[in-house]
């Protein structure tokens, strides 16, 4: 069997699954953790649900391992001091921490952390740059191609990272705008950039080159793509009552949803069409149903960084406590 079918027969695992019913979203458990989680991110073939902890200027950060039948920390696995952003690489279980710290001299030094999620064993760091700035803004994992994508907002690039050898192979200019997340649709080969501006950047990574710059939003944070459909979600990370802007495939503006106070992240399920917004200030989570575009609810659940299981209809929120907050889309 081919390696890309291989891949791809494993990513369908999700696609072939049976349509979920959305009924009323609630709260089902708020499981502690050892300090303030940052990013989150989840393995849907395991279960298993991994979160950023960091500790703040401490020698070394963590992930909590979360077993997500019994939505309960299982392991805290010690990494480097980067503890910032998180993704899952689902089809060779690999789980990728970046962020950026001060070394011993002094120096900025941006690094990605690479664990292996059957052994919990920390299996190297990948160097990502020690330019002076934001760093690493965001990871994105294309399964099919085991190719990672780093948001470096140091350099205004997107470093292109080959999951084998862990090095860098290429790098795609953002023509000096600085990324402020990412996330890619594997089937599309298509790479969203949230800028930190009002602009969008679509990337096609068959060829690593900018396709469209759509304008939306003021400030864009969050950004999450719906595989099935195409769709892009961004939210407009500004204070007071804002907006998420719902794109096409190709980058094209739809609407504009009204959402909360400044919304930071955002996730999407893609079988039920719902993308889970977190509004920082308001302390709330927003639920846009994608078919309309319309919010559907809004729960009182703190947090900043949001993750959705598609296979068991499971919302994880975190950031803001020492907690991550589960919900349930039925």
């Amino acid at each position: 069997m081919p390696a890309i079918f291989g891949k791809t027969l494993a990513l369908a695992t999700v696609v072939v699954s049976a349509l979920a019913c959305a009924n009323a979203q609630t709260v089902k458990k708020v499981i502690d953790l050892s300090g303030p989680p940052e990013g989150i991110a989840v393995n849907y073939l395991t279960n298993t649900i991994y979160a950023a902890v960091p500790s703040f200027g401490g020698p070394s950060d963590s992930i909590a391992v979360i077993d997500g039948i019994r939505d309960k920390v299982i392991k805290n696995i010690s990494i480097p001091p980067v503890g910032y952003q998180i993704a899952v690489d689902v089809v060779i279980d690999r789980i990728y921490v970046g962020g950026c710290y001060t070394d011993s001299n002094s120096n900025n030094v941006c690094e990605v952390a690479v664990v292996n999620g059957l052994t919990d064993k920390v299996l190297k760091t990948i160097f990502i740059t020690n330019t002076a700035g934001y760093g690493i803004q965001g990871l994105a994992v294309n399964s099919l191609t085991g190719t990672l994508y780093v948001a470096n907002a140091s350099d205004n690039v997107i470093d292109v990272v080959n999951s084998s050898s862990s090095k860098i192979n290429s790098v795609i200019s953002l023509d000096g705008e600085s990324p402020s997340n990412i996330t890619i649709n594997p089937f599309a080969n298509k790479l969203y950039v949230a800028l930190a501006t009002d602009l969008i950047d679509v990337i096609d990574t068959t060829q690593n080159t900018i396709t469209a710059t759509p304008t939306v939003g003021t400030v864009n944070q969050g950004i999450a793509v719906n595989w099935l459909t195409g769709n892009v979600f961004v939210t407009n990370n500004i204070f007071g009552i804002s907006t998420v802007g719902v794109l096409n495939g190709a980058g094209s503006v739809i609407t504009n949803v009204t959402a909360g106070n400044t919304p930071f992240g955002v996730d999407v399920d893609l079988f039920t069409n719902l993308a889970f917004v977190t509004n920082t200030t308001d302390f709330s989570l927003s639920v846009i149903d994608g078919r309309t575009n319309t919010v559907k609810e809004t729960l009182p659940v703190s947090g900043t960084y949001v993750a959705v299981n598609p296979l068991t209809s499971k919302v994880y929120v975190s950031g803001q406590t020492n907690t991550v907050t589960v919900v349930s889309e039925k």
